[in-house]
């Protein structure tokens, strides 16, 4: 009964994280990248503020901040990355590339900390690299260096699970003493008072719906937040790992339904490269005696993929 309801509470916690997604896509149509940026972290802020108050957890400590800021310094950088691509690009295509991360903190976790890389690591980031490179140049070499905009939106689609993936190293070094809502609190908190010189300028006036939008990105990014970690209290890490890539699914979902979106077969064969290279990453690891990406799976997962935003 824990094992359901731990899988029932992780598939609702990566359906609201991708709903996330749509909401900043929408906006993305009228406020800046870094607006939303700014607008995520707050609205998550708040919430977890209440959360708290009614639950009677605990609060972010003092002692804890200049983890807490390191890693709000790394969330800006990702969210503003993920925020600007998938608001230039269809979701599931951001989705997919987002996948690669784990493969990325595998190889950051051999370069900064000498752990033993062997030649099937390098398989494994090549078979996630031609995943990336099908979905990147599938669509044609001129829909990605045309004069529309979108190669920065590539660009920014390929950095965002590598800084995610600095996220989680950095991870390695912090202390595991904080309690998962504490933890984002603190961060978003941080997030938001980081991106907010960034975010001044001219402000769309809010009407009801964009006033509704604004709140309902830092909500479905907190409550899905919570969710994935009860979630992942119930359910062992591996069987996330599998469930966390429906996300692709929910991704072209929910583009498709909102936004008219339909993916070009490039998705379709350059996913499952990524995906499968995410696996044997993951039973790798696993042999190895685990990963940088297990030791923090519990604590940070919903902040990066669940989503790398």
């Amino acid at each position: 009964m824990s094992a359901r309801a731990g899988f029932i509470m992780c598939a609702a916690g990566i359906v609201l994280m991708c709903a996330m997604d749509a909401v900043a896509k929408t906006l993305g149509a009228s406020f800046t990248t870094f607006q939303v940026v700014f607008l995520r972290y707050l609205g998550a802020a708040l919430w977890l503020a209440v959360w708290i108050a009614l639950t009677g957890a605990s609060w972010p400590r003092r002692a804890d901040w200049w983890p807490q800021l390191q890693r709000a310094v790394l969330l800006v950088i990702t969210a503003s990355f993920f925020f600007f691509a998938v608001a230039r690009l269809p979701l599931a295509i951001v989705a997919a590339l987002g996948m690669t991360a784990p493969v990325y903190v595998t190889l950051l976790g051999g370069l900064l900390f000498k752990e033993r890389l062997g030649l099937s690591v390098f398989a494994v980031l090549a078979l996630g690299a031609c995943g990336s490179a099908i979905i990147v140049l599938g669509g044609g070499l001129q829909q990605v260096v045309g004069s529309t905009g979108e190669p920065l939106a590539w660009l920014a689609a390929i950095l965002a699970p590598l800084t995610y993936a600095f996220t989680v190293i950095a991870l390695k070094h912090h202390s595991k003493r904080e309690e998962p809502a504490a933890m984002t609190l603190g961060q978003s908190f941080l997030a938001a008072l980081l991106v907010l010189p960034l975010a001044l300028g001219d402000w769309p006036a809010f009407d009801a719906r964009l006033a509704g939008l604004s709140g309902l990105i830092g909500f479905l990014g907190a409550v899905g937040f919570l969710l994935l970690v009860h979630g992942l209290q119930r359910l062992p890490v591996a069987a996330f790992a599998v469930l966390d890539y429906t996300a692709l699914i929910w991704a072209a979902v929910f583009g498709f339904v909102f936004f008219h979106e339909v993916p070009g077969p490039q998705l379709w064969v350059g996913g499952p490269l990524i995906i499968a290279a995410c696996i044997l990453n993951a039973r790798l690891s696993a042999g190895a005696g685990g990963s940088v990406e297990t030791e923090a799976a519990v604590a940070e997962m919903p902040e990066g993929e669940a989503s790398t935003r």
